[in-house]
Order: structure tokens, then sequence, then C-alpha cells
């Protein structure tokens, strides 16, 4: 990706928060699937990312609408605020490795809590070598979440 790119970017991220009235220092890596990670560094971060996430989605949606706006074939944008989402992801993970063990050990179906699109595909992704069970998703909406079956 272009180093312009980036920098615009960074430079979106950062105006925004100051517009906010918060403080927060962007850096902006390439990720994975050709899209770029926005990782902020901030002494705000509850402000940010708000309950579950909430504020932290919103400013997302808000970052892609402006970058869209301003840079010609912009690139798919992950927002971050002290590694909450990486953490987020890192404890789903474990919570279905866990929840997955025990489906395949005592032959249970378990289901796991609702999560938005992108985290039921970690989480499928997380739990498809594992032998013994599959996944499902399950519900409508922001209820759909990921069922572990005995395979």
């Amino acid at each position: 990706m272009e180093q312009e790119k980036l920098s615009k970017i960074k430079e979106i991220t950062e105006g925004l928060i100051e517009k906010m009235g918060l403080d927060g220092q962007a850096t902006v890596v390439e990720g994975a699937d050709l899209g770029a990670v926005v990782q902020i560094a901030s002494q705000e971060a509850g402000y940010l990312i708000g309950r579950n996430g909430d504020n932290l989605k919103a400013i997302q949606q808000l970052v892609r609408a402006l970058v869209s706006k301003q840079i010609v074939d912009a690139p798919r944008l992950t927002l971050d605020v002290n590694n909450y989402q990486q953490e987020r992801l890192d404890m789903l993970k474990d919570t279905a490795l866990g929840a997955a063990r025990q489906v395949a050990s005592y032959g249970t179906v378990r289901s796991l809590p609702p999560m938005n699109s992108y985290e039921r595909r970690v989480v499928h992704t997380a739990l498809a070598g594992i032998p013994g069970i599959k996944t499902e998703s399950e519900g409508e909406g922001e209820e759909r979440r990921i069922v572990i079956r005995p395979a």
C-alpha cells in the first residue's frame, strides 16, 4: 500500500479524534486482506472505546466514510484503541476453544454469545481444525451466534 494513503488515513483519524475533543495518536499499518489497521494510542481510551466497543464501532464507521471520500481505492480499515480489538479477539478465541474442548469431550452442544460477522468468522476459523466438532451460525441480526456441535 502506498505510504501516501497510510499518511492520509492517519491524518483523517487524528483529525476526527481531535475534533471530538480527545487525545490520541494513530499509527496505520498494512493488515491482512489488502486492508489497513489503524492503531490508536490514547489516555482517553474509555471514551474512544465506549461500552462494549460501541463508540469504537461508530468512530470506525466515520473514519471509513471520511477515508472513502478522500482517497481513491481506499483500503478496508479496522480501528483499534490500545489493543482493545486484538485483546477481545484473543479472548473470544480462548472462550471458543474452551467450549469446543467441552463439546468434543462430553458430546454436548454449546452456544457462544452473540457476535458480529467478523468475530464469528474469526471463531469459525479458530475452531476449523479441531476434530470432533462442527460450528454453525444461528439466529438473526444482532442475536446471531455460533453454536458448537459434536461432529
